[in-house]
């Protein structure tokens, strides 16, 4: 089951990733990383992404992705609409990190893939 989605937005594809406040307890668990944490992310390919996090206080706290996500976003070529899916993962070799699956615009793919893992 993943621990979360998002559906990709402008801002989030031209700044920064900013996660739901709801994300906020399920990234308890990373490293902490000079201010911030240090959130490990594994692709469909085996590459292991680092992205560096600031959670941002207010009215409602959100986890900002502010190192990594660039160079992944534009690795990975997304686009307005695309949808990310998270799910926490503890590999023996790498440490606990989380997978991250993308999903291209393809509503029908994702639609899918919800009914099969019940999000």
């Amino acid at each position: 089951m993943a621990s979360f989605f998002i559906v990709l937005t402008k801002i989030d594809i031209e700044r920064t990733l900013s996660l739901p406040d709801s994300c906020l307890q399920a990234l308890q668990q990373s490293q902490r990383s000079h201010g911030g944490k240090k959130l490990k992310v594994k692709d469909d390919v085996g590459i292991l992404w680092n992205f560096h996090c600031t959670i941002r206080s207010g009215v409602v706290p959100k986890l900002d992705i502010v190192s990594g996500w660039i160079q992944f976003f534009r690795f990975k070529q997304l686009n307005n609409g695309d949808v990310i899916v998270l799910n926490k993962d503890d590999d023996t070799l790498t440490g606990p990190h989380y997978k991250i699956e993308v999903f291209k615009g393809d509503a029908d793919g994702y639609s899918s893939f919800v009914h099969k893992n019940e999000i």
